[in-house]
C-alpha cells in the first residue's frame, strides 16, 4: 500500500506562474506534465488558456487513489493520498479524510440467506462472495428445492434437473376454425403469458390458403378467435414463431407476387394483431420458401430455402437476414450454404455462440444427406460445411445444448420414411457418430425439439403402435433417453407434424396436425412438468 500521507508537488516556470506536476492524474495533468496558470505547456507563443477557474476544472485523482484536486491562482493543484485497495474483491473500498476505508460489500438482496457472487455494486459479478445464482429471488440459492419454473432453484447449473414431463389431462385442444377445410400447424411460441400458434387454413379447395394466428392460454384454452396475418387474395401460408419480449416475430411465404413464392416478415401482438406493414424480405426471380425465425435478444434472424439462382445454372441455398426490433430490415440477404451446394429445407438454433444452421443437400444420384454449419448472429464468419454421412436423410431440427448442437433428422427415400428418427452431436465443427433415437417402428418422421439446456425433447410420429400416432422424451447431450417414451396421441387417424414451445411453469406445448379421417385439423396438447420431489 502507498504511503499514507499526503504531499504536495508544487513547480514555478521561469515566467513566474505557479505550476503543478498531475502525479497519478486521469486527464490533463499525466506525470511528468505541467500546466500554467494561463494553460500554457512551456512553449514560447503557446495560446493562452486558463488551466482553471474552480476545483471543479482540475482532474481528480484515480479510482481509488485518495487526494484532492484545487484550483489556486489559476492551476490546478494535486494532493495525493494512499491508493486503498486491501486485495479482497468482496470488500468495497473507499476514501475517508482520515484515510481509507473497507467496507464488507457483500449483499443478500432476497434475504434468502446466502450471499450474492458479486457485492452491492455488482451482485452478478463473478467474484466468489457468495453461491447464490440469483439473489433476486429467495427461492433460488444452493440446496433449494428445484421446481417446475424453467429457473435453476438450486443453482448446480441445470434447468428443473430431475422434473419429468408428463402428459396433461386434458383432452387436446382443436385451433384452426370450425370453417376450415383442413389445416396444418406452422409455428408455437409462448410469450410468458399465454402461447401464440401459427397455421395454415384451407376454407374450401377454391379460396386461397391463409397464415393465421391463435391466441391460447398457458392450458390451453382458446383465446378469442384466429387472426389472418397477410390480408392477400393469393396463397399464404402460416410462419415460424418467436418472442422477443415485447411482441411476436413471424416470417412467413406467399404468393401475392404474380404467384411467385416470397419470405415476409411480421411483428404481432399477443392476440396475433399485426403491428407493422408486411416487411417483403426477398425479391427473387424463383421461389422462396420455408422460413425459420429466432430472436437474439437484440434483433430477429431469419433463415431460408432460396431458388433465386437456379434460372442462372446456379443451385437452391439458404439466405438468411436480419431484422430490427421494429421490423427493418438490417443490410441485405445474406448467401450461407456455399455456392454450387444445393441446399434446401433449413433449421437454425441460437447459442450463445452463434447459431447453428442445419439444411438438406441432394446428391447428383438424387439421394440427400444433410450438412451443418455456423454462424456469428450478425450471420457472418460462416464455418466449412460438417456434412452428416447419412444416405437419404432430410427434414433436420437443429436443438442448441450450451455450447454444442444436436440436429435430429428422420430418413426417407422419396417414396417412404426409415423406421427411426436419427440424431448426431456437433461440437466445433467435429461431428460424432449418428445413432438412432428411436426403435420399435416401422416408419418414422416428423420430429422437433426444445432445449432444456443440458437436455432437450423430442417429439416424434412413428407407427410403434400401428398408424401414426406422436409420442415424447428426453435425451442427454450424448443422445441417450433419460425419461421414459410418452404416447401423446391415441387417436383412428394419423397425427403428426409437430410444433414445439416450453413455457415459464417447465411444461411444454405441442401444435399438430391430427389427419381427421381425411380432413386435416390443427390441435393443440400440453405436457406438463411434475418436480422430482413430487415423482414417485
Amino acid at each position: 500500500m502507498a504511503k499514507s500521507g499526503l504531499f504536495r508537488v508544487l513547480l514555478v516556470s521561469t515566467s513566474g506562474w505557479l505550476l503543478t506536476l498531475g502525479c497519478g492524474s486521469r486527464t490533463g495533468l499525466p506525470p511528468g506534465h505541467v500546466l500554467g496558470a494561463a494553460g500554457s505547456e512551456g512553449g514560447a507563443g503557446a495560446p493562452a488558456e486558463p488551466a482553471c477557474n474552480s476545483d471543479a476544472d482540475c482532474p481528480q485523482p484515480p479510482p481509488g487513489q485518495c487526494g484532492t484536486a484545487t484550483c489556486t491562482d489559476g492551476a490546478c493543484a494535486l494532493e495525493l493520498g494512499p491508493i486503498c485497495n486491501d486485495g479482497d474483491p468482496c470488500t468495497v473500498d473507499s476514501c475517508t479524510p482520515n484515510g481509507c476505508m473497507f467496507l464488507d460489500g457483500r449483499v443478500d438482496a432476497d434475504g434468502d440467506g446466502v450471499f450474492a457472487s458479486g457485492t452491492t455494486a455488482d451482485p452478478k459479478a463473478a467474484l466468489g462472495c457468495g453461491k447464490d445464482c440469483d439473489d433476486t429471488s429467495p427461492d433460488i440459492f444452493p440446496g433449494a428445492i428445484e421446481l417446475c419454473d424453467a429457473l435453476d432453484n438450486d443453482c448446480n447449473g441445470v434447468v428443473d434437473d430431475g422434473a419429468q414431463l408428463q402428459l396433461a389431462s386434458a383432452a387436446p385442444t382443436r385451433v384452426s376454425p370450425l370453417d376450415a377445410d383442413h389445416s396444418g400447424p406452422a409455428g408455437l411460441a409462448f410469450d410468458g403469458e399465454s402461447f401464440g400458434a401459427s397455421m395454415t387454413t384451407y376454407r374450401s379447395h377454391d379460396l386461397p390458403s391463409q397464415g393465421q394466428f391463435q391466441q391460447l392460454t398457458a392450458r390451453g384454452q382458446l383465446v378469442g378467435g384466429p387472426q389472418v396475418i397477410a390480408r392477400v387474395n393469393a396463397d399464404s401460408y402460416g410462419g415460424a414463431l418467436a418472442w422477443s419480449g415485447e411482441r411476436y416475430l413471424t416470417a412467413y411465404q406467399d404468393a401475392r407476387q404474380a404467384g411467385n413464392y416470397e419470405i415476409y416478415f411480421d411483428l404481432l401482438n399477443r392476440k396475433g394483431e399485426r403491428l407493422i406493414k408486411d416487411l417483403r424480405v426477398t425479391t427473387a426471380d424463383d421461389y422462396s420458401m420455408r422460413p425459420s425465425v429466432v430472436w437474439t435478444g437484440a434483433e430477429g434472424l431469419m433463415v431460408w430455402e432460396d431458388r433465386r439462382f437456379e434460372d442462372s445454372g446456379g443451385t437452391s441455398a439458404i439466405l438468411g437476414q436480419r431484422v430490427s426490433l421494429d421490423g427493418q430490415q438490417l443490410g441485405a440477404n445474406v448467401r450461407l450454404s456455399p455456392v454450387g451446394v444445393p441446399a434446401e429445407n433449413a433449421s437454425v438454433a441460437l447459442s450463445d455462440a452463434g447459431v447453428g444452421v442445419a439444411f438438406v443437400t441432394l446428391a447428383p444420384n438424387d439421394t440427400t444427406s444433410i450438412n451443418f454449419m455456423t454462424a456469428s448472429r450478425s450471420l457472418d464468419a460462416p464455418s466449412p460445411l460438417t456434412n452428416i454421412p447419412f444416405e437419404n436423410a432430410d427434414a433436420p431440427t437443429v436443438t442448441a445444448l450450451d455450447d454444442e448442437y444436436v440436429v435430429t433428422f428422420d430418413q426417407f427415400d422419396g417414396i417412404k420414411y426409415g423406421p427411426s428418427i436419427f440424431g448426431v452431436v456437433v461440437k466445433d465443427g467435429v461431428m460424432g457418430l449418428p445413432q438412432s433415437m428411436t426403435t420399435g417402428a416401422t416408419y418414422a418422421e416428423g420430429n422437433a425439439t426444445v432445449s432444456y439446456g443440458d437436455r432437450f425433447v423430442m417429439v416424434w410420429a412413428d407407427t410403434k403402435d400401428g398408424n401414426y400416432q406422436l409420442y415424447a422424451q428426453s435425451f442427454d447431450k450424448k443422445l441417450a433417453p433419460i425419461s421414459p417414451r410418452i404416447r401423446l396421441t391415441t387417436t383412428k387417424s394419423d397425427t403428426h407434424g409437430a410444433a414445439l414451445a416450453s413455457s415459464d411453469d417447465g411444461g411444454l406445448g405441442v401444435l399438430y396436425t391430427d389427419d381427421n379421417n381425411g380432413k386435416p385439423q390443427t390441435f393443440f396438447t400440453r405436457l406438463d412438468c411434475t418436480p422430482a420431489f413430487q415423482l414417485k
